[in-house]
């Protein structure tokens, strides 16, 4: 492309500004996300593990993030050091583990609403080998592909003619695209057999579909425009560099929103937290009144006035 204009120079500063506004803000609301999940043990069912662990993928590919960020100078980047590629190599594995975590979402509803199993029948390491394991090896294997055809600036983009990117990326575009056969499914289900039904287990379903049906596009939108190319013409470039920014560091916030802030297990949960809080409180309160009211000396000669008159 030509030399940067002034124009989309300051384009490109705005969309560093939008893309650390974005992961700060994120980073806040997966953590506040963490803590909830973490601290309401009432609510620690398989689906909640499954929304924690996803948030805790995302709170790491931040971090990574981050990292990167702080550590990344054209220098560091020439220099090809070994903790670069490091770094980068952990912000690859959690990114993917974003992706398998989704997917694990995608399996258990689709295990409980599709195929109508119990979800009784599906353990904790299933997922958790789905989610934090599967990654681990294609990193590796795209790592050794990148020493070997590929080792230079911090293997942070791609030569042209050279694919090994594709080792760790192709299968993210997989658990995509199986995710939305999965949810085509789902909705498929819900709207023809289990639209009238009311109970407490399909009601928390909906909503995780909710969830998913609005996280899914998500994250698959923001993956797409990675490879997509922006025409010439400055205009396009411009949104497409702010589009890309805003939702890619919105993400872990809208995670966030939709499993955790919105999520009606979690919401009563904090409410019966804070009103037993609140009667502990007040309950304590009126303890330390009581408490006081004998040794207060005026209160007390006061008493004893009273007593005295009355008599």
């Amino acid at each position: 492309g030509a030399s940067p204009t002034l124009p989309s120079k300051m384009h490109y500063q705005i969309a560093v500004i939008i893309n650390f506004l974005g992961h700060c803000i994120s980073m806040v609301a997966l953590l506040i996300a963490f803590f909830l999940f973490l601290c309401l043990r009432s609510i620690r069912c398989l689906r909640n593990i499954i929304h924690w662990n996803l948030i805790t993928a995302f709170i790491l590919r931040n971090a990574t993030w981050f990292i990167m960020q702080l550590t990344m100078s054209p220098e560091v980047h020439e220099s090809n050091v070994v903790w670069c590629r490091m770094v980068i190599a952990c912000f690859n594995y959690f990114h993917s583990t974003n992706f398998f975590w989704m997917f694990g979402e995608g399996c258990y509803l689709h295990t409980a609403i599709v195929l109508t199993y119990s979800t009784d029948k599906l353990r904790k390491w299933m997922f958790i080998c789905i989610g934090w394991c599967i990654p681990f090896p294609i990193i590796v294997i795209w790592a050794i592909g990148k020493l070997y055809y590929d080792n230079e600036k911090c293997w942070f983009g791609k030569r042209a003619g050279v694919y090994t990117d594709y080792i760790y990326q192709g299968p993210m575009i997989l658990v995509l695209v199986i995710n939305f056969i999965f949810l085509f499914n789902i909705v498929r289900i819900l709207m023809t057999k289990l639209r009238a039904s009311t109970t407490s287990e399909t009601i928390q379903y909906r909503k995780a579909v909710k969830a998913t049906l609005v996280l899914l596009p998500l994250l698959g939108i923001t993956y797409m425009l990675f490879f997509v190319n922006p025409g010439e013409d400055e205009i396009s470039q411009s949104v497409f560099i702010y589009f890309n920014s805003f939702l890619e560091s919105f993400q872990g916030f809208f995670v966030s929103v939709f499993y955790c802030f919105l999520n009606s297990e979690v919401r009563s949960a904090v409410r019966k937290r804070f009103h037993r809080w609140q009667e502990q409180h007040s309950i304590r309160a009126r303890m330390t009144q009581a408490m006081s009211i004998p040794t207060s000396p005026s209160r007390v000669s006061f008493h004893s006035i009273k007593q005295s008159t009355s008599l």
